[in-house]
């Protein structure tokens, strides 16, 4: 195998890590921007100055019950030849009061970094009908909420995110809110008990399997990895690659979970990989 072969593997695969890295928003930039942000998160300036604007709107708003939320949604569109993957994001703010929660839609300008809040719309477990969580615990954990508000079936996510940093263009803050963040869990598990009859077990249980879900696509990029090294006849490369698989397996395994279908393709991938290894 000759340098130029090398440095175009080394190309896609570092093209095809910041592609995983823009669809689901991990990886080591991702990683690096965490780090270095986290000391501004610490000061919380920008925390302080929301809660502020929050108070204007809600009295009872304080730092402990005032919970920023911005949702990722991803979408592909395009035909056979084209496909373009787009997210749309939606901020939001939560306060908790009492045995309900304030939502409080947010505008935000990524060019001018200004956001403007909406009004404040009030509801309880009774406005609930079903609820669902999913997530990663100690990163971002979405709490959905199928209301009936005045007649009007609505589907609103809340995302709690103890440590919210600017990932890209589209997150406006820097701070910490985990106190906040805690609150808003106990409410929300408290409403799917009263108005579900879904216990924090059902509920976790439901997010395991999200969480798995993921780990499940990762295993399988890492194969894909793992041919385009085995192409290049890179084999340190290539055990990396699917080590770094069955590791994810691991975990998934250590959650009570059982990959399926994942554990099939990788299977492929690495029965691939042996091939064309030969």
């Amino acid at each position: 195998m000759n340098f130029t072969q090398i440095i175009t593997l080394l190309f896609v695969f570092v093209f095809g890590s910041i592609v995983v890295a823009r669809v689901y928003e991990t990886g080591p930039v991702i990683w690096l921007k965490r780090a270095a942000r986290r000391s501004r998160a610490e000061e919380g300036a920008d925390r302080r100055e929301l809660v502020a604007r929050v108070q204007q709107l809600l009295p009872q708003a304080n730092d402990s019950n005032v919970v920023f939320s911005l949702h990722r949604e991803s979408s592909t569109s395009g035909g056979s030849q084209f496909t373009i993957m787009s997210s749309t994001y939606y901020p939001r703010v939560f306060v908790v009061d009492g045995d309900c929660f304030w939502m409080i839609p947010m505008a935000y300008d990524k060019r001018k970094r200004a956001y403007a809040l909406g009004a404040p719309e009030r509801f309880s477990a009774a406005d609930v009908r079903q609820m669902s969580l999913t997530g990663t615990r100690g990163n971002t954990l979405t709490y959905t909420f199928h209301l009936e508000l005045d007649g009007r079936k609505r589907e609103i996510d809340m995302d709690v995110t103890p440590y919210c940093f600017r990932k890209n263009a589209y997150y406006p803050f820097d701070f910490m809110q985990k106190t906040a963040c805690d609150r808003a869990a106990q409410l929300a598990e408290k409403m799917a008990f009263t108005a579900c009859h879904l216990t924090s077990e059902e509920l976790e249980k439901g997010r395991l399997k999200d969480e798995c879900g993921a780990y499940a696509t990762y295993a399988g990029c890492f194969g894909v990895f793992g041919i385009m090294f085995a192409a290049g006849d890179i084999l340190p490369m290539v055990l990396a690659c699917f080590g770094i698989s069955l590791v994810l397996f691991g975990v998934i395994l250590s959650k009570k979970q059982i990959p399926k279908i994942s554990a099939v393709v990788v299977l492929v991938e690495a029965a691939i990989a042996y091939t064309m290894m030969k």
